[in-house]
């Protein structure tokens, strides 16, 4: 009984973390980024889903300065360059020093912003073709929040692709695009229809996929060859990116994940950053995970991914 108390009571921290991301979520802004000092293009950050003060951008990042603001703030606060390029100092006022932090190889990286301990480390990644985007959200009446542009559906970026985004999940009767931001408004880039397996990024025509039947989807996007699938499940079953193949018993763990239904399997764990961080063999359907740090990972097996937290 308290096993199953401490899951629930950690199940709901997460599910308040992962609710205020929206509000709370970090992004990254200066000339070295795709859309400049417009901080209303600012690129959303990836908030960890355990450590609420740490953030991770894995994308392209030009010659040039930056610094990090929270999503639809004012300039101030804002997180600039401390002592060094990985350390962090917060600016609280206008009155303060506006020193950026700068890149000076351009390239692909994946940042790790961490405004409690004040720290930001950028690691070049292995991939050279530039990656557009660390994250992409999904609008439209046929989407779960409909309109809504500030709660735009989050689309999950595959751990081992940093092109490709997909949502598993129930879709309504309606249209929908692909915006890349949450607060520039409706006058940003989307990718929008060229034709059912081919996307455009645009802001006009205003070309959007329509759904015709309520039911469960797997949309599954590139952002690099703009090819699109919007694939209908056509079983009863509820289908989620946490529950389709590989099945885990529980997506919340401490020391192990249990895979149902398989035995002998070789694994790969992925952290939130894309980057191997486990991998293996199992013949019992058990992986252990206790030397994990705490956070959010990808379990491959197979060619498939599932969302784990380890805590």
């Amino acid at each position: 009984m308290k096993t199953i108390l401490r899951l629930f009571l950690t199940a709901c921290f997460f599910a308040v973390a992962i609710s205020s991301v929206a509000q709370n979520q970090m992004c990254i802004l200066g000339d070295a980024t795709k859309y400049g000092w417009d901080k209303d293009k600012s690129s959303p950050m990836t908030q960890d889903g355990v450590n609420p003060s740490k953030f991770y951008y894995n994308a392209y990042l030009k010659v040039g300065n930056f610094k990090f603001l929270k999503q639809n703030s004012d300039w101030v606060p804002s997180w600039n360059k401390g002592a060094n390029e990985t350390t962090v100092l917060k600016r609280p006022t206008y009155g303060d020093p506006d020193v950026s932090f700068y890149n000076a190889t351009a390239g692909n990286y994946a940042v790790v912003l961490d405004t409690s301990a004040l720290t930001l480390s950028l690691t070049p990644m292995v991939e050279t073709t530039p990656i557009p985007f660390n994250t992409l959200f999904m609008v439209g009446g046929a989407t779960p929040n409909g309109w809504d542009l500030g709660k735009a559906t989050e689309l999950t970026r595959n751990p081992t692709n940093p092109f490709e985004f997909s949502y598993s999940g129930v879709l309504n009767i309606g249209e929908l695009k692909f915006p890349v931001n949450r607060n520039w408004g409706w006058n940003q880039d989307f990718f929008m229809r060229v034709s059912d397996t081919q996307m455009v990024l645009q802001n006009s025509p205003d070309s959007k996929w329509n759904i015709t039947e309520t039911g469960n989807y797997l949309i599954v996007l590139n952002v690099s060859t703009l090819a699109i699938s919007i694939a209908k499940n056509t079983t009863t079953n509820q289908i989620t990116l946490d529950n389709k193949f590989p099945s885990i018993r529980s997506t919340v763990v401490h020391d192990f994940v249990n895979v149902n239904y398989l035995n002998d399997f070789k694994y790969s764990i992925y952290n939130i950053s894309g980057m191997l961080s486990l991998e293996g063999f199992s013949t019992n359907g058990d992986i252990n995970v206790s030397g994990l740090s705490k956070g959010m990972y990808f379990l491959k097996v197979e060619n498939n991914s599932v969302k784990f937290i380890k805590y």
